[in-house]
Parts: C-alpha cells; sequence; structure tokens
C-alpha cells in the first residue's frame, strides 16, 4: 500500500506556466497545475478558487481571467490565465502573507507557487527574478521523506518575449532568443529553490509610443513654423536699410 501511494504522488504531481508578453508591456499568464486527490482534498480545492480570487482583486493591474479546479483520473487539475496591463507592475504581486500567521493548505500552495517576483531596471531593459520555494510545503503535507518520493515530477516555465532575451538562466533558448524554457524536477528543489531570470528589452505601454508620437509631430510643427517666419524676418531686413537709404537721398537733394 505504501508502495503504491508513493507511485501514485510521485505520478501526478505536475505543473506548467506560460507567460506571453507583449511589445506594450501587457501580458498573459496561464498556469496548469496536476495534484493528486489526495493530497489535495475538494474543500482543499474550493479554499484555493476563493483565494486566487482574492488576491488577483487586490491587485489593480492585474485580471482574472479562468479560475477553475477540475478532478481527473483522482487528480485536480488547476488552471489558472491571468492578464495584466503592465508587466513591469507585477513585483510583488500576490506576496506572501506575514510570516507567524496560520494559514490554509490552499494560501500555502498558493504563494509557493507563485514564489517570489522581483523587477529592476537597468537603463533600457528589464531585469526580472523570481524564486519558488516548495521545499517547506513538500515537507509540512508530504513529511520529512517528501522530496525522496516525487519520482520524475516536475515544473516547467515558458515564457514568450516580442525581442530577443539579452541574458537568462533558462535550459533552453528558441525562437531567436523570444521563447525561453525551464525545466525542474521537483526532487532536486529540496536545498535550493525554483530560480528563474532573465534580463530582456523593456516592453513598453502603449502610451508610451503615443506620447513619443505626440512629441514628434509637435517637433516637426515647430520646425516649419520656424522655417515659414525665417524668410519673412529677413525680407523685412532686406528692405529697411533701402527705405532708410531713400530717405536719406532724398534730404541730401531737397533744396
Amino acid at each position: 500500500m505504501l508502495a503504491l501511494v508513493m507511485v501514485l504522488i510521485s505520478s501526478c504531481i505536475d505543473g506548467e506556466e506560460e507567460v506571453f508578453i507583449e511589445a506594450d508591456g501587457s501580458a498573459r499568464v496561464k498556469a496548469v497545475y496536476r495534484v493528486p486527490g489526495m493530497l489535495f482534498s475538494a474543500e482543499d480545492a474550493e479554499r484555493l478558487k476563493t483565494n486566487i480570487a482574492e488576491e488577483v482583486e487586490k491587485e489593480k493591474h492585474l485580471t482574472l481571467m479562468t479560475n477553475r479546479i477540475d478532478k481527473e483520473n483522482g487528480s485536480r487539475i488547476v488552471t489558472i490565465e491571468i492578464e495584466t496591463d503592465n508587466m513591469l507592475a507585477i513585483e510583488g504581486a500576490l506576496a506572501e502573507h506575514v510570516p507567524g500567521v496560520n494559514r490554509s493548505k490552499a494560501d500555502q500552495m498558493l504563494h509557493a507557487i507563485m514564489g517570489d517576483i522581483t523587477v529592476s531596471l537597468q537603463g533600457l531593459s528589464a531585469d526580472f527574478s523570481r524564486e519558488v520555494y516548495l521545499e517547506p510545503l513538500f515537507n509540512e503535507h508530504l513529511g520529512n521523506g517528501g522530496m525522496s518520493i516525487l519520482g520524475d515530477s516536475e515544473f516547467r516555465y515558458i515564457v514568450h518575449l516580442p525581442e530577443a532575451v539579452e541574458q537568462s538562466n533558462a535550459h533552453v533558448v528558441e525562437d531567436g532568443g523570444r521563447t525561453l524554457m525551464w525545466s525542474y524536477k521537483l526532487r532536486e528543489c529540496a536545498q535550493k529553490p525554483i530560480l528563474l531570470q532573465m534580463v530582456a528589452p523593456i516592453p513598453l505601454p502603449w502610451w508610451v509610443y503615443a506620447a513619443g508620437l505626440v512629441i514628434l509631430l509637435l517637433l516637426f510643427w515647430a520646425v516649419w513654423k520656424w522655417r515659414v517666419r525665417k524668410p519673412r524676418s529677413s525680407q523685412k531686413g532686406q528692405n529697411g536699410p533701402s527705405r532708410r537709404d531713400g530717405v536719406m537721398t532724398g534730404t541730401n537733394h531737397a533744396p
């Protein structure tokens, strides 16, 4: 029975996140996680859905598109899809609650899989870093030897960028540097966190491009007005001395 339980656990834990980052700075994230039903009850599932909705609602830049948990072959399939209008504003989103507060299993799971996200600017590039700590979660719910029975269970992360990445620790890079992929075996995360890092050109919101276009148009208009006024000023300057010369000449020939 123990061997059967170990096989069921190791064959059912799985997770994949896919992120699509657009050139205007918006992004869409789809995450699908498979958790054994024996580890995650129906009550836990409902609480997780509630927690996801409440946490996303707190973040003004996030919109929850999908929040569903289905049961399939004894496992619970968690599907989350989130959109944001500003990828740079996700730093600290869904951050863990104050330490020391008793949290439900659903709350622990949500904040564990989200991890810590930090964003720092380097000139015209953004440095994205995410650390996911799963060891405390597995130790609490699988026991001290929980990490050793996870088998080939893994978490996968895929990021699609509008431009080629400058630096990253991705395991696989495709599409000319615009698609990054990470894959981590859960049994290898006992002593170190899952770490996702990349430096990429800053995706700018649409209004930045609009503002730049307006500034450019104003600049062209100012140059055009300056060039139109310049010949008129020059003509006035040339006519002025002639009139003065005429007056002076007339004066000299006066009787």
